[in-house]
């Protein structure tokens, strides 16, 4: 409960938001500079940087209530609603796409550039989708009820950009996910694998530097023009500040975030030549509408309400409102939340599932290679069971068993190195952890490989899901491989299931950061865990957990984003991976 209400506040320490502490230092340094430059203090236009009268105006005071409940609301519900969607319209549409038009797939594949190019294509798409809403809640006259709450500022802080009615909010976040993820999706059916582009803790570096550069001055009074040159391809603070003018002159101009060239193509291309006079607003008659904290909220809604009229359905640009948004935002929740069947272990090749004769008769028909799953019985914070990895690992090398062909898969060993048992330490402080020392694992994994041997096997390939199973597995099958090489038998440690399986890339290039990635308990393994046992997430302890203390709750991570469509995606990548790794050594 505690990080909920402090959640709003983890934006200034968030380096994918706008008031991230750095973008705020660095927008504070260049008005401090300009400041400098000018040498004096225009009262009428309000230049200062941080002037009594506007902190602690009643819009600003409007402001500072309606960041912070807004964020709550947003984080509980909007944010839920569209946490995976540029991520599933990717998947839908590379799929599609590998369906409608094979031949192009990877055809791309070795293109010169291509992080340079994912990166711009990616702020382009993301832009276009941030310019479009703006234009449409301009454009169509029901939307602009809801949009004239962010119009009604008298005053400019960094925090008046989060003035945002939800009900634009969730305008913007479905195209922005509907065209990010159309474009990703394209990308990697074209690449024909996941694509690069250049980012910090997943945030584009285009966005950073428009960050940097005084994004928010553009909600300040402080004038910073960049001359009709650079004017004409990225929006500068004052052209921002052109936009919320109550001047008619101003009315529906420079309506893009980062780039420009947008409104030059849409006719809405503002470029000042010399520094104008500014009240902010829409007028004093407007504004006392949304004087207050409630007001906007609600007022759109009373508005709406008291003007309605049946024969307005006619009206072209006040049906088209409904249309858009019911067009945009329904699919959109819709893709975001859209379930998948749990994917189905499968049957044949388990050894637990087949009976002495069976398994001999497999050898004898050329099945000697076999699978050692590793797991654990570990705890995975409040919202996995204990077993996650041995759910998991068992499907995979299932799976791996099927690609390779003529491959058999022993039994999960669920008992692993999880910490010393007494003092208590790493996962062994949770209740329910099981541990075994890593001497202990080693002559578990010597005798179940000796056991394999002298049956027939002649690979065999040890698979742990966990960091923790990695070195021992790797120690025995080297000892094990220089002992029997003169035998024909070899031991594989498949360590690209787990070290190279392009997950965390994967991630990165759909716009989830390192820490929301997480370590243990985060997107990767709850997703995972979601495709092939779902009922083992307890889905009201589903959160995020990137923030919190991981010796009290034993996971990092954002698990809210996590799904099971993308478990299923993350689940390939390794079970690609091994086949892969597996294929090449046996070579």
């Amino acid at each position: 409960m505690l990080k909920q209400l402090i959640s709003p506040f983890e934006l200034f320490i968030t380096n994918n938001d706008r008031i991230y502490w750095l973008y705020l230092l660095s927008a504070f340094t260049i008005a401090y500079g300009l400041t400098l430059l000018r040498k004096h203090t225009d009262e009428h236009t309000m230049v200062t940087i941080s002037p009594k009268a506007i902190l602690l105006h009643r819009s600003s005071l409007n402001d500072y209530l309606f960041f912070y409940t807004d964020m709550l609301f947003q984080g509980s519900f909007i944010l839920i609603l569209f946490s995976s969607l540029s991520f599933v319209v990717s998947h839908l549409t590379e799929t599609k796409l590998m369906l409608w038009l094979p031949a192009l797939n990877g055809s791309l594949q070795g293109l010169y550039a291509q992080g340079v190019i994912m990166t711009v294509l990616l702020a382009l798409a993301g832009d276009f989708a941030l310019f479009f809403a703006h234009y449409l809640q301009h454009k169509l006259l029901w939307l602009w009820e809801f949009h004239k709450v962010h119009h009604s500022a008298e005053v400019m802080t960094p925090i008046t950009v989060f003035r945002m009615h939800p009900v634009d909010t969730l305008l913007v976040l479905s195209l922005g996910g509907l065209l990010t993820g159309l474009t990703l999706g394209c990308m990697t059916f074209l690449v024909g694998h996941a694509v690069f582009f250049y980012n910090v803790a997943g945030v584009n570096v285009i966005l950073i530097l428009f960050f940097l550069l005084g994004y928010n001055l553009r909600h300040s009074h402080i004038w910073w023009s960049w001359g009709p040159l650079f004017s004409r391809l990225f929006i500068s603070p004052a052209q921002h500040q052109i936009h919320h003018s109550a001047a008619p002159q101003h009315f529906d101009k420079n309506m893009g975030f980062t780039f420009a060239f947008w409104d030059g193509w849409f006719g809405t291309l503002y470029i000042p030549k010399t520094r104008e006079d500014i009240v902010f607003g829409l007028g004093a008659e407007e504004n006392e509408k949304f004087a207050t904290f409630w007001s906007l909220y609600l007022m759109p809604f009373i508005t709406l309400f008291k003007s309605f009229k049946m024969k307005m359905l006619l009206e072209p640009k006040r049906y088209a409102s409904v249309s858009v948004f019911m067009l945009a935002v329904l699919p959109a929740v819709y893709l975001n939340t859209k379930g998948v069947e749990p994917v189905i272990n499968p049957e044949q090749p388990y050894l637990e599932t087949m009976t002495w004769q069976e398994v001999s008769a497999a050898i004898k028909g050329g099945s000697t290679t076999v699978l050692v799953p590793t797991g654990g019985t570990e705890q995975n914070g409040p919202h996995v069971v204990l077993g996650k990895h041995n759910y998991i690992v068992k499907y995979t090398a299932g799976k791996i068993a099927e690609a390779l062909g003529k491959t058999l898969v022993a039994p999960v060993i669920a008992y692993v190195p999880e910490g010393t048992i007494t003092p208590a330490d790493g996962h062994m402080r949770f209740a329910g952890t099981l541990s075994i020392t890593d001497t202990e694992f080693e002559a578990l994994l010597d005798a179940t490989a000796r056991s394999l041997k002298q049956h027939g096997f002649k690979t065999i390939a040890f698979i742990g899901d966990s960091g923790g199973n990695q070195l021992a597995q790797k120690k025995v099958a080297e000892r094990l491989t220089q002992l029997w090489q003169n035998q024909g038998v070899k031991v594989l440690q498949v360590n690209a299931y787990y070290e190279a399986n392009s997950q965390s890339d994967y991630l990165l290039s759909n716009g989830y950061s390192l820490a929301q990635i997480g370590g243990h308990a985060g997107i990767r393994d709850t997703s995972e865990l979601m495709a092939v046992f779902p009922a083992g997430i307890r889905m009201d302890y589903k959160v995020d957990h990137s923030g919190s203390d991981f010796l009290v709750t034993g996971a990092d991570g954002d698990a809210s984003k996590a799904n099971a469509l993308l478990g299923t995606i993350l689940l390939d990548l390794k079970i690609k991976a091994a086949v892969k790794q597996i294929t090449e050594d046996l070579a």
